[in-house]
């Protein structure tokens, strides 16, 4: 199973799994034999308590710490910026040692915190690299970004952009309905009235 097909079962899996629908049980199955493989090459994703360090008993393999990167991201380049930092981890024996602390998203980048890497190794490098990348890839689909959302900031590419201003107008239409003073008023604006161009270097 690719990354892109793991991503796409756990977007429907958490929102609909306690209405039992069909096939459910399979996505869960498919999603831990997924994170089982990806543990095993990289037994440090694996999640722990932050405050003992031990991952728990009851720990069953549905979630990984690489599942907090933002999904657009993560197909992007989550792969392989894993992959460049295992590489590093390896040469100083470190695999077994090393630990997330946080992955996130904040100010439109990526943000990926550790409990400290080996002296001399370009852990450090590695990470910046993807971060910076990050404030130009679309954060939902992983296309190059052109758009910068304005209030809570996150990058994106046009068509992401459409299909957020899209859901956010219908979700106005529903919470407005019994309102007609108010969806006169409504309006779904351009990606150009609410959001800020990306500016490249050329």
């Amino acid at each position: 199973m690719t990354t892109k097909e793991y991503l796409e079962i756990k977007d429907r899996y958490p929102s609909e799994k306690y209405n039992a629908y069909e096939g459910w049980k399979d996505d869960l199955n498919r999603i831990i034999e997924f994170n089982k493989n990806l543990i095993d090459r990289y037994p440090w994703l694996k999640p722990y308590n932050r405050w003992t360090g031990e991952t728990a008993d009851t720990y069953d393999y549905s979630y990984t710490e690489l599942d907090e990167m933002p999904e657009g991201w993560r197909l992007a380049f989550g792969d392989q910026m894993v992959e460049e930092i295992d590489n590093e981890l390896k040469k100083f024996d470190f695999n077994e040692c090393y630990k997330i602390v946080q992955i996130k998203e904040k100010w439109g980048g990526l943000r990926w915190y550790d409990g400290g890497c080996p002296r001399g190794s370009n852990i450090d490098e590695i990470i910046h690299k993807y971060e910076e990348l990050s404030f130009k890839t679309c954060i939902d689909c992983g296309k190059p970004a052109e758009w910068i959302s304005k209030g809570w900031i996150s990058p994106y590419c046009t068509d992401c952009a459409n299909k957020r201003l899209d859901s956010t107008y219908e979700q106005y239409k529903k919470m407005w309905k019994d309102k007609p003073e108010k969806l006169e008023t409504l309006k779904r604006g351009s990606v150009e009235e609410n959001y800020t161009r990306i500016e490249r270097n050329k």
